[in-house]
């Protein structure tokens, strides 16, 4: 467990070192995992799960972004890997994913994290198993886009006032280990892993309020087991791998949403796949990941917390 919080908030700002142009790095996570999972609401950054050679982890944490620290939560209700996390409101919910319990095999499960009483809770099951997705929150609905498992096209909506699941148009092009964003109105689906395990450079977007998907210029070099995030009008995608050659990359690769062009920025310091990452207090922030591309990542994870500012 992490020391008093005055003494973590000192050494993670001791701890704060330069990077390439525009990257920095933080406090690192108390334990190296890949395949972990991550929400952001306001500064705070919540992180859970993920693997480094063994079970999936159950391990939760918050991350202020404001103040560079950690802090431990309660763990989750059970290990997982490659599940994936979203705020709503004052609820953090996690979704499917794989579990020690039953490796290899995606889930329904549904699990909520209430912010106020710092309380789990368990909410209605999706109506398919996912492992491998994306979820954001816009509009104070759950979205759960792509991944691996019955029909992984169909776009899942979870609306926490009626407690009900509901489907919208499909995701135009099927892919897990994808990476997922939003600017609070347009939902953002870049790169992944088609089903006959091709990489894809897809980006598409899809507009919430007419539930439209828009294809927009591809990523340059499709890759999988990414990161995305909107910031100032740009969306940044970072890091990820191909299986087809086996390599993971540092890339760091930058949308216009409003030009529709995409140009290069400063890489992360390592090459990473299977990160988490989040917005927050004005930075981009990459945490975690594995160095090894594919089922590698896990056996080279990485405790790594790094922030890019525009």
């Amino acid at each position: 467990m992490k020391i008093a919080a005055s003494a973590v908030i000192l050494s993670a700002t001791l701890a704060t070192t330069a990077l390439a142009s525009g990257w920095s790095s933080s406090e690192r996570l108390e334990r190296a995992r890949s395949g972990l999972a991550s929400a952001t609401k306001g500064d705070l950054i919540y992180v859970g799960g993920g693997a480094a050679a063994g079970d999936p982890a159950n391990a939760f944490e918050v991350f202020d972004a404001a103040k560079e620290a950690w802090r431990p939560l309660p763990a989750l209700p059970v290990g997982l890997i490659s599940f994936s996390m979203a705020a709503v409101g004052n609820e953090v919910f996690i979704t499917g994913g794989y579990g020690a319990d039953d490796p290899g095999e995606p889930r329904k499960d549904v699990w909520a994290y209430d912010t106020e009483t710092a309380t789990w809770s368990q909410k209605p099951a999706m109506p398919v198993a996912r492992a491998g997705h994306g979820s954001v929150s816009v509009g104070g609905k759950l979205y759960v886009i792509g991944g691996t498992g019955t029909d992984p096209g169909r776009v899942l909506v979870f609306n926490p006032a009626d407690g009900e699941w509901r489907t919208t148009a499909a995701l135009p092009t099927v892919r897990r280990a994808l990476a997922v964003a939003t600017d609070g109105k347009t939902i953002y689906a870049v790169g992944g892993i088609r089903p006959d395990g091709s990489v894809s450079g897809a980006l598409e977007a899809r507009d919430t309020a007419s539930g439209k998907w828009t294809a927009l210029p591809a990523l340059p070099g499709a890759r999988g087991a990414l990161v995305a995030g909107v910031l100032e009008g740009q969306l940044h995608v970072v890091g990820g791998a191909t299986w087809k050659p086996r390599k993971t990359y540092a890339s760091h690769d930058v949308f216009n949403l409003a030009s529709k062009s995409w140009s290069k920025k400063a890489a992360l310091s390592s090459a990473r796949q299977g990160m988490a990452a989040g917005v927050a207090a004005g930075r981009l922030w990459v945490i975690g990941g594995g160095s090894g591309a594919g089922v590698f990542g896990v056996f080279t994870a990485s405790d790594a917390v790094e922030s890019f500012e525009p």
